[in-house]
C-alpha cells in the first residue's frame, strides 16, 4: 500500500516537473551552436567572424537564414551590416570585415532563423589595435623660458623637437620648454605589433609684448564702419568701446551709433603678458550748412557781408568775373549780372551746401563799335553793361534801334549816341560822336580782259587804296599791285572766265568793283565729224574751241549748208558746221582758230567713191537729228536733192502720236519735246513723197 502511494505520488511529481520544464522551454526551436569570437586585428585586415545554427524540430530538415549585426555603441543599439564598402557576406553564417582603427571596440553577433523561429547568438569584438600613436593633448602656446606638459593617448611611446632653437621637449615626459619665439613642431612616435605610427603638435613660442598702437581711419559716419587694425596678432585678442558711441566687432569693424566721440580698445594677450590699446573715434552725422543772410543786391565796385547760421564752412562764388566773397562773408561787386554765392560745410559722413543768389549792377560804361557808318548802312553799336536804352540826338543823321544799339546812317553828318543805364547803382549815360558819310567809290578797273597761261596783265583802278582778290585762285590769282596770273583753264574748255575785284574800305563802308578776265591757252583744235561720208547726205561736224572759221579745197564735191555756234545745241565752247557732199572725189575741211595767246590749224578729209546717186530717199540718215540722246530739246535737218516742205511726226513706243510740225527741208529747225523720258519715233515725209525716220532717247 505505501509503495502504490509512493509511485504515485512520483509519477504526479513527475508530471507537475515536467510540465514545468515543458513551458520554461524557448518558443524558438532554432539552436545556435556557434556564436564568434572577440577577435583583434591590425588596421587594413580582413577578421572573419563565423555564425551555425540548427533547427531542433525532430525528424524535420528546415533552412536557417543569417544575418549580421553591428554595435557602434557597446551593444546597446544594433544595425544590420549591410555597407558593401566594408562588409562582406552580411546575409552568411561568415562575416568579413575591411578593418579600420575607427572600427576599434565595434561589436557583432549573428540573427539565426527560419519558419519556426529566430535566434541571436552572442556578441563579439572588435579590436584594432592599428598603428596611431593616439592624440596628443595639451596646451599649444609657451611663453619663452616657461614650460608646458603635453600628453598622449597612448603611453609609452617617445617625444620629438623639430626645432630645439626653438623649444625643447622631455623625450619621456612630454615637458615643453620655449627658448626662442616662433613655431616648433613636436611629434610623438609609438610602436605596437601592427608596425610605428607619429603624431604631431605645433607649439608657438612667445614672447613679453608691449602694446602696439592701432591704426585706420579716425572718423566714420552713424550707421557707417570703419576697419581699425593693431600689429599684435600672435595670441588673443577683444575690441571694445568705452561709451556706446559705435560697436566693434571682433574684427576691427567699427560702426558709428550715435554722434560724438568714443574710445576703442585692443587688449591682447599671449602666453607671456596681456596689453592694451587704445584710440579715440570721431562719430559724425550728416552737417547741415543752415541759410545764408545779405543783401541780394549791389552795384560793382561796392562790398557787402553775408552771415551764416552755422560755422566752420567755406564760402564760393559763382563766377569771379561777377562777384568774389572771402573767408568771412565779404562779397565785393566786380561785374554785372546773377551770380550764386555759396556757403559749403563738410565732415567724413558728406557735405551741406548753403547758397544765396545775387544780381550785381554796373553803371555804363563805353560805347563800343565803330563811331563812322555810310548812308543806307547799318552797324552795331554795344555796351558792356546789359539793360540800358540807346538813343540819337538827330535822326535826320542817323537812326538807332533802343534795344539792340543798331545804328543806320540817313545823311551825310554828326549826331550823338547816348546810352542810357537805370539799374540798383542809379541812373547813367555813356555817349559817342557817330559820323555819317557816303560810302566809297571803288573807280573803274581798266586792263587786259584776257590772260595766256603762264602769263600775267595787270589790271588797275581809278581809285587808290583798294584791295584786289580773285574768284578763282586756282585759274588766276592777283597781287596787290593788280597783277593777274594766269595758272589753269578748267577741262574740256577753251578759256575759263574768273572774276577779279576790287574793295575800297573806309569807315563809311565797302564798295567793289569787278572785271571778267579770260584765262585762255593757245588754241587746240578738235573736229569731229563721220567715219564716212555719203553722198547727197546732211552732216552736222563739230570744232573745237569755238569762233573759229571753215573753209574747203574742193566746192564742187562738197558744199557747206550752214555754220552755227554752240548755242544752237546747248554745247558751250564748240562750232558746227552743216555739210553736204554733192559730187564724187576728195573734199578738204578746213578750221582755223585764234585767241589772244595764237592760232592754230586742223583738217577733216571727206571722200566719196563710186557713182553718183541722185536720189535719197532710201537713206535713214538724210533725217539728221542733234544732240541724241537730249534733254528734250534738239535740231532736225531733213536732207534732200531740192528745197521743199516736209511733215515731221513724232510718236511714243506705243505708237501714240505726241507731236507734229512742218518744216523745210535742207534747213536746221530747233525743236523742243515735252515729253517724258523715253524713246521716240521720228518720221519726216516730204511733198515730193520721200519718208524718212529716227530714233531719239529722251533723258531728263
Amino acid at each position: 500500500m505505501k509503495k502504490v502511494l509512493y509511485l504515485s505520488s512520483l509519477m504526479a511529481f513527475c508530471f507537475t516537473l515536467c510540465s514545468v520544464v515543458a513551458t520554461a522551454l524557448p518558443i524558438t526551436l532554432v539552436h545556435i551552436t556557434m556564436s564568434p569570437r572577440d577577435t583583434t586585428v591590425c588596421s587594413g585586415t580582413h577578421p572573419i567572424f563565423t555564425a551555425a545554427a540548427i533547427d531542433t524540430t525532430g525528424g524535420i530538415t528546415t533552412t536557417v537564414s543569417y544575418l549580421w549585426q553591428v554595435s557602434t555603441d557597446g551593444g546597446t543599439t544594433w544595425s544590420y551590416a549591410s555597407d558593401t564598402t566594408i562588409y562582406s557576406g552580411d546575409s552568411t553564417a561568415t562575416l568579413t570585415v575591411s578593418a579600420n582603427v575607427l572600427m576599434n571596440g565595434y561589436k557583432y553577433r549573428c540573427r539565426a532563423s527560419d519558419s519556426n523561429g529566430t535566434s541571436y547568438t552572442s556578441s563579439a569584438i572588435l579590436t584594432d589595435i592599428g598603428i596611431a600613436p593616439g592624440t596628443i593633448s595639451g596646451p599649444s602656446i609657451v611663453c619663452k623660458t616657461s614650460s608646458i606638459t603635453l600628453f598622449d593617448s597612448v603611453t609609452g611611446g617617445k617625444w620629438h623637437s623639430n626645432n630645439t632653437a626653438i623649444a625643447t621637449i622631455g623625450s619621456g615626459t612630454g615637458v615643453v620648454t620655449g627658448l626662442l619665439p616662433g613655431y616648433d613642431t613636436v611629434t610623438y612616435t609609438d610602436t605596437n605589433i601592427c608596425g610605428m605610427g607619429v603624431t604631431s603638435a605645433v607649439i608657438r613660442v612667445d614672447t613679453v609684448v608691449t602694446a602696439k598702437p592701432i591704426s585706420g581711419p579716425s572718423a566714420t559716419c552713424v550707421a557707417h564702419y570703419i576697419t581699425l587694425t593693431n600689429p599684435n596678432v600672435l595670441g588673443t585678442w577683444s575690441w571694445s568701446t568705452s561709451n556706446g558711441r559705435a560697436t566693434i566687432t571682433h574684427a576691427g569693424l567699427l560702426s558709428g551709433v550715435s554722434h560724438g566721440l568714443d574710445t576703442a580698445f585692443y587688449v591682447f594677450t599671449n602666453a607671456c603678458n596681456t596689453v592694451t590699446s587704445s584710440f579715440v573715434v570721431t562719430v559724425d552725422t550728416v552737417l547741415n550748412a543752415g541759410t545764408i543772410s545779405g543783401a541780394t543786391n549791389l552795384c560793382a565796385g561796392s562790398w557787402t557781408h553775408l552771415t551764416e547760421s552755422v560755422s566752420g564752412g567755406t564760402w564760393f562764388s559763382s563766377s569771379s568775373a561777377i562777384a568774389v566773397v572771402d573767408g568771412s562773408g565779404n562779397v565785393t561787386g566786380v561785374g554785372q549780372g546773377a551770380v550764386t554765392i555759396s556757403y559749403y560745410l563738410s565732415n567724413a559722413c558728406g557735405a551741406s551746401t548753403a547758397t544765396h543768389s545775387m544780381l550785381l549792377s554796373r553803371s555804363a560804361s563805353n560805347i563800343t563799335g565803330s563811331d563812322s557808318v555810310g548812308v543806307g548802312l547799318s552797324k552795331t553799336l554795344a555796351d558792356t553793361v546789359l539793360g540800358g536804352t540807346w538813343t540819337t540826338n538827330d535822326t535826320s543823321i542817323a537812326t538807332i534801334i533802343d534795344t539792340s544799339g543798331i545804328v543806320t546812317g540817313v545823311a551825310v553828318g554828326t549826331t550823338t549816341i547816348t546810352y542810357t543805364v537805370t539799374n540798383f547803382c542809379g541812373t547813367s549815360y555813356a555817349v559817342m560822336t557817330l559820323n555819317v558819310g557816303n560810302h566809297p567809290d571803288p573807280g573803274t578797273i581798266t586792263g587786259p580782259t584776257s590772260v595766256c597761261l603762264g602769263t600775267t596783265i595787270t589790271l588797275s583802278s581809278s581809285v587808290s587804296g583798294g584791295t584786289w582778290s580773285s574768284s578763282s585762285d586756282t585759274n588766276a590769282t592777283v597781287s596787290s599791285g593788280g597783277v593777274v596770273s594766269g595758272l589753269t583753264v578748267d577741262s574740256g574748255t577753251a578759256m575759263t572766265p574768273v572774276t577779279i575785284s576790287y574793295t575800297v574800305h573806309t569807315g563809311f563802308g565797302d564798295s567793289t568793283t569787278t572785271v571778267i578776265v579770260n584765262v585762255l591757252h593757245t588754241p587746240i583744235i578738235s573736229i569731229t565729224g563721220p567715219p564716212a561720208f555719203a553722198l547727197g547726205q546732211n552732216y552736222q561736224i563739230r570744232a573745237v574751241p569755238p569762233d573759229g572759221t571753215w573753209s574747203h579745197t574742193n566746192n564742187t564735191i562738197g558744199t557747206f549748208l550752214l555754220v552755227y555756234d554752240s548755242s544752237a545745241f546747248s554745247i558751250p565752247y564748240a562750232t558746227f558746221l552743216s555739210y553736204i557732199m554733192t559730187g564724187q572725189g576728195t573734199d578738204v575741211l578746213h578750221y582755223h582758230a585764234t585767241n589772244a595767246c595764237g592760232s592754230a590749224d586742223s583738217s577733216l578729209t571727206a571722200t566719196i567713191h563710186g557713182v553718183k546717186v541722185n536720189t535719197v530717199n532710201s537713206a535713214v540718215s538724210a533725217l539728221n537729228i542733234y544732240p541724241n540722246p537730249t534733254q528734250g530739246e534738239f535740231s532736225i535737218n531733213v536732207s534732200t536733192n531740192t528745197n521743199e516742205q516736209a511733215v515731221v511726226t513724232i510718236t511714243n513706243m506705243v505708237g501714240e502720236k505726241v507731236s507734229e510740225l512742218t518744216i523745210p527741208t535742207n534747213k536746221l529747225v530747233d525743236v523742243k519735246l515735252d515729253q517724258p523720258a523715253g524713246i521716240y519715233l521720228i518720221s519726216a515725209t516730204t511733198v515730193s513723197g520721200n519718208n524718212y525716220t529716227a530714233k531719239i532717247s529722251v533723258a531728263k
